[in-house]
């Protein structure tokens, strides 16, 4: 069965795709973290509800996004930690951290970061977990990307 988030990405790469003229495959992800998760010191995060993975760059194993192509990509994190606990966490480009999001001490807080990077094919990209406390909450961490335009 489909979700509406899966209809959702698929639309928006179709129109990405579409506006673009583009003849080569449409390249999307999004990932969920499925349950509530202890992550060790800077581990990445493995986002292992996989809601949509066009062009299959996406890995839920490992939580690393690899470019199939080169391009201008759009990358977006949400984080939530379990109750009263506070946790940061970073978005990695082929090992160098490049942007970073919070949660707050307070229950029911997230953060968030989006950004538009140039990537090559074989690129890298995934989050781990920077600072604060170890546990994500399992319903409200999602991780997304998705191909621009190969033109860069």
């Amino acid at each position: 069965m489909l979700l509406r988030t899966d209809i959702l990405a698929t639309l928006i790469i179709a129109v990405i795709v579409l506006h673009q003229g583009q003849t080569t495959p449409a390249i999307g992800f999004s990932a969920a973290v499925s349950k509530n998760t202890n992550l060790g010191d800077n581990q990445a995060v493995q986002y292992d509800r996989v809601l949509t993975n066009i062009g299959n760059g996406y890995d839920k194993w490992s939580g690393h996004f690899t470019a199939p192509l080169k391009g201008l990509y759009h990358f977006s994190c949400s984080v939530m930690a379990v109750g009263d606990h506070y946790i940061a966490v970073m978005m990695v480009k082929n090992g160098k951290g490049i942007a970073y999001a919070h949660s707050s001490w307070s229950a029911w807080e997230s953060g968030a970061m989006s950004v538009v990077l140039a990537l090559k094919k074989g690129d890298k990209v995934w989050i781990r977990r920077y600072h604060g406390d170890r546990f994500l909450h399992g319903s409200y961490n999602l991780f997304s990307g998705y191909l621009i335009s190969r033109q860069i």
